[in-house]
C-alpha cells in the first residue's frame, strides 16, 4: 500500500539533502516533530486498550482448562525464548557500538542511575491517572493486564459489556492510528532528510544495518531452529508441517496480518495437517491474539538499540527486565497496524529518549513486518501441532 510513496519519499529526501536548503530542512524538522507528537498522542492509549480488549475477550478460554493452560504455556515459552535469542544476538553484535557496563547508566543519564530493584519498583504504578500523565508504558501494560484478567472473572453479562466498551475504544483509536499512518510517506521524507542533514559520518548507517542484522538473525533462529526443535522434541515433523501450511505463510507474509490469515491457517491445519477442528479452532485464534514471537524480538532489540545509540546503557539485570516488558507488550500487540513499532515507540517515549532513529527505522519496518507476521503465524501453527500431539488421545 505504501511501497511506492515510501520509495519516492526516500528519493526526495536524498534530493533535499543535496539541495542544502535551510528552508527545506526547517520544513522537514517541523513535519518530523509533528509526526513524533502524533505518535506520542496515540501510542500509550492504543497499547492500553489493545491489551484490555484482547484479554477481556478471552471468556471462552476458561471453558477448556487443559487446552488453555497448554496454549498459554507454549505461547509464553516460545515468546520468552524469542526474546532471549534477540538479547543474546544483540549483545554479541552490539549494533549501537556500546559496551555493557555493570552500573545502570553514566553521569549523562542520571535518571537511570539506580539499582535493579528500584528500577523494577519504578515500573509499578501508584494510581490509574498518573500512569498516563507520566507516560508509564510498563505501568499501563500492568494495569491493562490487571483489568483484563479481572474482567474475565466477572459474570458473563458484565464481562460482555466491558469487553464491548474496551473494544469500541480500541477500534476508535485504531481508526485514528490508521489515519496517522497515511502520513507515513511524508514522515519518511522528513525523518530521512533530517537524518542526512544531522549525520556526522557513515557509522550511523552501519549501525542501522547491524541493527537489522540482529533482528533478522533472531527471527531466523526462532523460525528455523527453535520452533522445529520443539516439534521434533514432541515427535512432530517440522518439514511435513511446513509443507502443509505454505499457503498460510505466504498469505501472512504479503498481508502482514495474522488475523486476516487466520481462516487460511485453520483450513491448512485442519485439512492438510489433520488437526481436529475442535482443537485448531480453539488454539489458533488464541495464538493469533497473544502469540507474537517476532514482535517480542523486535521490541527488545529496538528499545535497546535506540536507547544505547542515544547514550543510554543498561546493566545485564535491566536487560532481563526488558525481556519481561517486551513479552508483555508482544502479548498485547494483536490487531494494531505496525503494532510492534508503536509498542517500541511507547517505551522509548516513556524513557524520554529521542525518536529520530525510529524515523530511520520506519521505511524498512514494512519489510520487517512481513517477515514478523509470517514467523508469528508459523509459531501459532507449531504450537497447535505440539498441543495436538500431546492431546491426541483425548481428542480421538
Amino acid at each position: 500500500m505504501y511501497k511506492f510513496p515510501v520509495l519516492l519519499s526516500i528519493v526526495l529526501a536524498v534530493i533535499s539533502y543535496y539541495l542544502h536548503n535551510d528552508f527545506i530542512f526547517g520544513g522537514a524538522k517541523l513535519i518530523s516533530d509533528i509526526f513524533i507528537s502524533l505518535l506520542k498522542l496515540i501510542s500509550l492509549p492504543l497499547v492500553f486498550f489493545s491489551i484490555t480488549a484482547t484479554i477481556s475477550g478471552l471468556k471462552n478460554s476458561i471453558e477448556i482448562k487443559t487446552l488453555t493452560k497448554k496454549t498459554l504455556f507454549y505461547t509464553l515459552l516460545t515468546t520468552t525464548v524469542a526474546a532471549l535469542i534477540a538479547l543474546s544476538i544483540y549483545l554479541l553484535i552490539n549494533p549501537a557500538n556500546k559496551h555493557l557496563v555493570s552500573s545502570s547508566i553514566g553521569n549523562a543519564n542520571a535518571n537511570y542511575n539506580h539499582s535493579y530493584f528500584s528500577y523494577l519498583y519504578s515500573l509499578i504504578p501508584s494510581n490509574f491517572i498518573q500512569v498516563f500523565l507520566d507516560n508509564n508504558v510498563a505501568g499501563s501494560i500492568l494495569l491493562a493486564f490487571l483489568i483484563g484478567f479481572a474482567v474475565i472473572s466477572l459474570p458473563e453479562q458484565k464481562q460482555d459489556i466491558l469487553h464491548q466498551i474496551f473494544s469500541a475504544l480500541f477500534d476508535t483509536l485504531l481508526i485514528i492510528a490508521r489515519h496517522i499512518l497515511k502520513l507515513m510517506p511524508l514522515a519518511v521524507w522528513a525523518f530521512i532528510t533530517c537524518f542526512l542533514y544531522e549525520v556526522k559520518g557513515s557509522s550511523e548507517f552501519y549501525n542501522i544495518i547491524w541493527y537489522l542484522v540482529c533482528i533478522s538473525l533472531a527471527n531466523l533462529i526462532q523460525a528455523f531452529v527453535i520452533l522445529p526443535l520443539l516439534m521434533l522434541y514432541k515427535g512432530v515433523s517440522p518439514i511435513q508441517t511446513f509443507k502443509g501450511v505454505i499457503p498460510a505463510l505466504v498469505l501472512a507474509f504479503f498481508s502482514k496480518s495474522s488475523s486476516a490469515t487466520l481462516p487460511t491457517t485453520i483450513e491448512c491445519v485442519q485439512n492438510k495437517l489433520k488437526v481436529p477442528k475442535k482443537l485448531s479452532s480453539f488454539v489458533l485464534p488464541i495464538c493469533t491474539t497473544i502469540n507474537m514471537n517476532a514482535c517480542a524480538a523486535f521490541i527488545l532489540t529496538t528499545v535497546l538499540f535506540v536507547s544505547e545509540s542515544n547514550g543510554y546503557n543498561f546493566s545485564l539485570g535491566e536487560m532481563f527486565i526488558w525481556i519481561l516488558l517486551s513479552i508483555g507488550a508482544a502479548i498485547g500487540n494483536a490487531g494494531v497496524p505496525m503494532g510492534c513499532y508503536f509498542m517500541a515507540t511507547s517505551y522509548l517515549i516513556s524513557m524520554k529518549i529521542p525518536l529520530n532513529i525510529m524515523g530511520i527505522i520506519l521505511p524498512v519496518y514494512t519489510i520487517l513486518d512481513m517477515f514478523e507476521t509470517a514467523i508469528n503465524v508459523w509459531s501459532d501453527i507449531c504450537i497447535t501441532r505440539v498441543i495436538h500431539k500431546e492431546c491426541s488421545r483425548r481428542l480421538t
